[in-house]
């Protein structure tokens, strides 16, 4: 078939594919509305390359609950059967996809890989495509795959999906609509009304050719009259045929089809040779999914239960023996047998989960849950706690709250203590979350009472740990360890090496944060990691990650904080850690403030704040970064609301750690702008929780900006080295351990409180960083004790480049675009040859490449130059 307007998106594909035989792999995402021309535009460009290389085919389908990899198992049959997983556990899928990859990279010829329909796939088939994308670049590979932009809840996972995926290795492709000419030039062809057609179909191909296919009856009102129209000229039986067929959106097997067939062969074959019903991929399908979802909606609800019901007796038994469970509750829940929903839904929600596919295992829960009625009190607790903890998984929080608590109401009718101490420790930990610190204390204090008279178990351990959890929180470091060494003893006692995880990573933090035992709390903490990484332990992985990352970030070894950054994030990512994963991010977020890095802490601090999911923690650091880099770059935006929210969000939690970044980002705002923001009692809170055997490092930061903003000094024990500018020498030291850390910030911060060369050169550091702020704040405070010679701010023409270059550098470079050589750059600006040297050695620093023309691409990426 003729692509029309599509000569343009079908020159991007071979130019693309083009550059694949040097080993450039790539990713192209193909978007559009239904019936836009996607899968019409891709299959145009495989013909064109059949020749060239092999070509793989895989569809995603539109299941109430998706087939978990459906796309890569269809693709894996034509790649190699061996590589079909005997099991499907989480543990397996990431082998597969290895397996998968090592395959590919055998093959001699270049590759096409097509994902078809991707806004139906599951989560473990978009953990795939990251998996897979991130390494596109290693294969001969081009990497189609289509999806309907009009699917909302897609959106939001699409842009999650290309925000964790390398830039240069994916292009989108965005369809659009015929325009008014070209639908006019195919209506006159056919003798029908260009005006009624365009009006119609909005330029959508798909519209456009099925009203003027032959099988249409002149121009409809809409396209569902236009396709009723020609299901209504149909005899019985094919619109019978039609109607089974409308019930089974992921398509029938062959195999499995001549069940259907034997009783209508004259009717199937007519259906056939009409071209509705095809065969594609081994399935017998629709020709466009728009056609099947028009005659499913045009049948009775008593049809539609009846269909549905004749999927379920034909296939069912097969379907149980293949392992289909998620299509025994499709058709179940549409038949509306209940029975089946209850018997089978939570085996599908558990199969989900083991894949990682946790949001489609919530959503089975949920649906078994509105069914439950008729159960017994211990299957419907099975119910409830499996959904409250896929919810939290999938930071669906409040709701695992809702349905834990109602666990906790069925176990209090029972005799047993430890199923009803393991639900209160849960529920604890999630109203930890949810920053409800007094019904997590309250909860934890029941467990603990519930296992008062009772031996060493898992819950006792459970209970004992999420106490010491809490006394971190806190900042009694003293209690916390008291009972953090208990839980770790029972742990090994039981031989229990996840709940050992969770107690050696608590302890282990508080530890950390107290410079005699740093050594040892470091130990601690990759003791928990290992752990939980040796026996699969996933929640527990997420969390040592967590404590490693955020721990070493605050005694400033930033190396290992961004190691643990890293891994984790990606760890979570593969294991669909949602929450997990939003913590390990505004700590990175966190980490790029302090590095230095502020475009990508900005980036990342406004995502986070935007997502109505994050919990309150994560909501108070996102806004103090947010706030913290405006007013230190002195930006019109209004700060004091930020700030507001996160003052007032800290204190509601009442825990040390999460009301010192807030208060410490408001003493900052004060000291620079000379205005005062927090009230008395709030600063008099916070000072009494300052303790000598807390975080010495957050008890540091806090004393250091109550001195600068205020001028109060605060009575500390210890004093972290960096915050310690009481002389000469701490301050000359001081500068040095943060320029060592690469704090480029804080460097400045502490030069500002030394000589006037020190001053000086702070002004330059904080210059480069873009604190306008902060310069002219240190710049008065020169000014007032009687400094002449400050120096001046950098140019405009500086300030308008992310890389900082000069006027004369701008000029070098400009000229470097136009291919010209050092001694006709010298000639065109009157300057030496060895000047130039200097100005191209200067610019490729700043840019931090290795040649000119590096140079000069970065130049435009950054636009820089045009």
């Amino acid at each position: 078939m003729e692509l029309i307007e599509r000569a343009h998106f079908l020159e991007v594909l071979q130019t693309k594919f083009a550059k694949v035989a040097d080993n450039e792999g790539h990713c192209i995402f193909v978007g559009g509305e239904a019936g836009i021309g996607k899968t019409s535009l891709v299959k145009a460009f495989c013909r064109l390359q059949q020749a060239n290389c092999t070509i793989y085919q895989g569809a995603c389908d539109a299941l109430f609950t998706p087939r978990p990899l459906a796309p890569l198992y269809d693709i894996i049959w034509q790649v190699n059967k061996e590589l079909w997983p005997a099991t499907h556990s989480i543990e397996q899928r990431t082998e597969l996809f290895a397996a998968f990859f090592r395959e590919l990279k055998r093959q001699d010829k270049r590759i096409i890989i097509l994902f078809e329909d991707i806004h139906w796939a599951d989560e473990a088939t978009l953990d795939f495509i990251k998996f897979f994308a991130r390494r596109i670049t290693q294969l001969p590979c081009l990497f189609l795959l289509t999806y309907r932009d009009g699917e909302t809840l897609f959106s939001s996972t699409l842009r999650n999906l290309l925000g964790q995926m390398f830039p240069e290795s994916f292009t989108r492709i965005q369809l659009t609509p015929l325009s008014k000419e070209a639908v006019t030039a195919m209506a006159i062809e056919k003798g029908y009304n260009a005006e009624d057609v365009y009006s119609i179909s909005g330029g959508n191909p798909f519209y456009v050719t099925e009203i003027l296919a032959n099988y249409s009856p002149g121009v409809p009102e809409n396209i569902k009259d236009s396709i009723l129209a020609v299901y209504d000229q149909q005899e019985e039986g094919t619109k019978h045929a039609w109607q089974i067929c409308s019930v089974i959106p992921e398509g029938l097997e062959i195999s499995r089809f001549a069940k259907i067939k034997s009783s209508w062969d004259e009717e199937m074959d007519h259906c056939f040779a009409l071209k509705i019903i095809i065969v594609k991929n081994d399935r017998v399908v629709f020709k466009h999914e728009l056609y099947r979802r028009t005659i499913e909606d045009s049948l009775s609800p008593f049809k539609r239960i009846a269909l549905n019901k004749l999927m379920l007796d034909l296939f069912l038994e097969s379907f149980e023996e293949e392992g289909d469970i998620e299509r025994i509750v499709h058709y179940a829940k549409n038949a509306n047998e209940k029975g089946l929903v209850l018997k089978y839904a939570p085996l599908a929600a558990r199969q989900a989960a083991s894949l990682g596919a946790h949001i489609e295992a919530a959503r089975l829960y949920a649906f078994a849950i509105e069914l439950h009625r008729e159960l017994d009190d211990e299957a419907t607790l099975q119910l409830y706690e499996g959904y409250a903890h896929e919810c939290y998984l999938t930071n669906q929080v409040k709701e695992a709250i809702v349905y834990a608590t109602k666990s906790l109401s069925i176990l209090q009718k029972q005799s047993g203590t430890e199923a009803l101490a393991r639900c209160l420790c849960f529920l604890s930990w999630l109203s930890w979350i949810d920053d409800d610190l007094q019904h997590a204390e309250r909860f934890t204090m029941q467990a603990i009472e519930t296992l008062k008279h009772q031996k060493t178990s898992a819950s006792k351990v459970a209970a004992y740990s999420m106490l010491a959890q809490l006394r971190m929180m806190a900042n009694l470091s003293e209690e916390c360890i008291v009972w953090g060494e208990q839980a770790i003893a029972m742990a090994k006692e039981l031989a229990d090496d996840g709940l050992l995880s969770f107690a050696l990573g608590t302890v282990g933090s508080v530890k950390t944060r107290m410079p005699a035992f740093q050594k040892e709390g470091l130990s601690m903490l990759q003791e928990s990691l290992q752990l939980a990484l040796q026996k699969h332990h996933h929640d527990y992985t997420g969390m040592a990650y967590i404590n490693l990352a955020n721990n070493n970030l605050i005694i400033k070894d930033y190396a290992a904080a961004l190691t643990a950054l890293e891994t984790g994030i990606y760890y979570c990512e593969e294991h669909n850690l949602h929450l997990a994963r939003g913590y390990l991010l505004v700590i990175k977020a966190k980490y790029l403030l302090e590095k230095g890095n502020w475009e990508e802490a900005h980036a990342l601090a406004t995502k986070l704040q935007e997502d109505d999911r994050s919990p309150k923690v994560i909501s108070i650091y996102a806004l103090a970064i947010l706030a913290t880099i405006g007013m230190r770059r002195g930006d019109n935006a209004d700060h004091l609301l930020g700030l507001t929210a996160a003052t007032r969000l800290a204190f509601e939690t009442n825990e040390p750690q999460r009301i010192f970044p807030a208060l410490c980002a408001c003493l900052e705002y004060e000291w620079l702008t000379g205005q005062q923001f927090l009230d008395n009692k709030q600063l008099q809170t916070a000072i009494g929780l300052v303790r000598t055997q807390g975080n010495v490092y957050g008890n540091s930061e806090f004393a250091f900006w109550m001195e600068k903003a205020r001028g109060e000094k605060l009575p500390l024990t210890e004093v972290y080295e960096g915050y310690n500018l009481s002389n000469k020498a701490s301050v000359v030291k001081a500068a040095h351990l943060w320029k060592a850390a690469g704090c480029s910030y804080n460097e400045a911060l502490a030069l500002a409180a030394g000589t006037v060369d020190n001053k000086r050169e702070a002004i330059a550091v904080l210059q480069t960083l873009g604190a306008n702020a902060t310069v002219q704040k240190i710049k008065l405070d020169m000014r007032s004790s009687g400094i002449k010679n400050i120096p001046r701010g950098m140019r405009k023409s500086t300030l308008s480049n992310k890389a900082l270059l000069t006027g004369r550098e701008l000029d070098v470079l400009q000229l470097m675009k136009e291919g010209l050589q050092n001694k006709e750059i010298a000639g065109k600006l009157f300057i030496a040859a060895k000047t130039v040297d200097h100005h191209i050695s200067s610019i490729l620093f700043k840019l931090d490449v290795n040649s000119r023309a590096k140079a000069v691409n970065e130049a435009l990426r950054q636009e820089i130059l045009k």
